[in-house]
């Protein structure tokens, strides 16, 4: 092949670049607090804990996400996790199809910050999409026999009463390709399954059989039936 042909054919890669699936780059996700600050909280957390001897204090408390991942949940949540801020340990019960980026982002966000020493994710019968990033801010994650898992690229839905030119749409892309890359690599750090597998498998919008999950680290055990 010569030079000019392969130069011809760079030119054009580096012109279509931005229209092309994410580049996968390997990096820390941003949303998560640093060890340092979270040793604060869990410390402010115990001098509280000391002083409310008015007041009992759960072990554990159940934190409730269900139904679609929206403003009004990530708020629902937030107050549940104020609520049992001197709690040792939470539990989150998740049962979720899914639903908006940011939402999860904000939840993910209030648990990895609670300053509980054991953050427990169960899955109920649905654990999808945007659900997916909210089980990794807990370190155990555990489904039931019957829990249908999903990870899958983000996706827009234009509104068909507005004019989408070209700018709109490019703008659209670069959103998603950059949400797509925060949430694979968060589910990458949680359970240190590899990146380019993941987005792989999450291209395929198919649904994950949970021994696979358990094999890479997105779940820690399957519950079994009593």
């Amino acid at each position: 092949m010569s030079a000019d042909l392969l130069a011809r054919i760079a030119a054009l890669e580096g012109a279509i670049a931005e229209f092309l699936p994410a580049a996968l780059e390997r990096r820390r996700n941003g949303f998560e607090p640093c060890d340092g600050l979270m040793a604060k909280v869990r410390a402010k957390a115990e001098i509280d804990r000391d002083h409310q001897v008015c007041m009992s204090v759960a072990e554990v408390a159940e934190i409730r996400m269900i139904g679609d991942v929206d403003d009004a949940m990530a708020t629902a949540v937030g107050d549940q996790l104020e609520a049992a801020r001197l709690c040792p340990a939470i539990e989150v019960f998740i049962d979720s199809e899914g639903g908006d980026f940011d939402a999860a982002v904000r939840i993910f966000r209030a648990i990895r910050w609670h300053a509980a020493t054991l953050k427990r994710a169960r899955l109920g019968r649905r654990c999808m999409s945007a659900g997916v990033l909210v089980a990794m801010g807990c370190d155990v994650r555990v489904a039931s026999p019957n829990t249908e898992f999903l990870l899958h690229l983000t996706a827009d839905q234009p509104d068909h009463r507005e004019r989408w030119t070209i700018f709109r749409h490019l703008e659209s892309m670069r959103r998603l390709r950059w949400s797509d890359q925060q949430y694979l690599n968060v589910i990458a750090d949680a359970s240190g399954a590899d990146l380019a597998e993941l987005a792989i498998e999450a291209a395929k919008d198919e649904l994950q059989p949970l021994a696979w999950c358990l094999a890479r680290g997105l779940i820690h055990s399957i519950e079994v039936p009593k």
